[in-house]
């Protein structure tokens, strides 16, 4: 890479190598690929060959602006590569608040309908600003969990306002299948929530992780020390 002046297909196949049962995902901008520029067509769809064939699984495809137009030739990419598509509807606003305009929960049905129609694998719901409170991750994820009751829907957000922890058991009570978290020891404020507290949280519940939350602490004393 860049600073360690090493290949990243390398680092990523000794990676895969040690690590060969476990789902590898990466993001990916759609046109932009993993720049933050437009680039053509082939080169999107090269790189997406070779990072499956080096072994990524998931490909999260999103636009920051819900640009359709822009993710397409992600999801085109991704797909002739043999891919996991796991497109993405970035979220702002306030869906439980209708006085915010624009953003309200049609307009994430709406987009969810474009990406459904594009034969997509999995609903990634991005939220990046960690602004999706508990009862709008309630109200969004129950209403695509709805209206598409086989579609898989995996939600991201950042614990920026520290409600993170509340946000994601909310979105696995009203339907959401994965939820994203992080180490506890990398957890909170701009990281994602916890990932202890997700695991004892939901310990004998019908949403038990199966984890081990010794080995859970144990793994996060190695990062504490890092």
């Amino acid at each position: 890479m860049r600073f360690l002046h090493e290949c990243p297909w390398d680092r990523l196949s000794l990676l895969r190598e040690a690590v060969p049962d476990i789902p590898f995902q990466m993001l990916l901008r759609g046109a932009n690929a993993v720049g933050y520029t437009s680039y053509p067509d082939n080169v999107v769809f090269e790189f997406c060959k070779l990072a499956k064939e080096t072994g990524m699984d998931v490909f999260r495809i999103f636009d920051s602006l819900n640009y359709v137009e822009n993710m397409r030739l992600g999801i085109d990419a991704v797909g002739t590569a043999g891919g996991v598509v796991e497109a993405a509807v970035c979220y702002t606003g306030d869906v439980t608040d209708p006085k915010r305009g624009l953003y309200d929960l049609e307009y994430y049905l709406n987009f969810v309908r474009e990406l459904e129609a594009e034969g997509i694998h999995v609903l990634a719901i991005k939220d990046m600003a960690g602004l999706l409170k508990p009862n709008a991750s309630k109200l969004l994820v129950s209403a695509i969990r709805d209206e598409f009751p086989n579609l898989p829907i995996h939600v991201h957000t950042h614990d920026t306002a520290g409600t993170g922890v509340a946000s994601m058991l909310a979105a696995a009570e009203a339907g959401a299948d994965a939820v994203d978290a992080a180490t506890d020891a990398m957890s909170g404020t701009t990281a994602q929530p916890s990932l202890g507290a997700l695991v004892a949280s939901t310990m004998g519940t019908k949403f038990d992780t199966g984890l081990d939350l010794h080995q859970v602490s144990t793994l996060n004393e190695y990062w504490e020390e890092c």
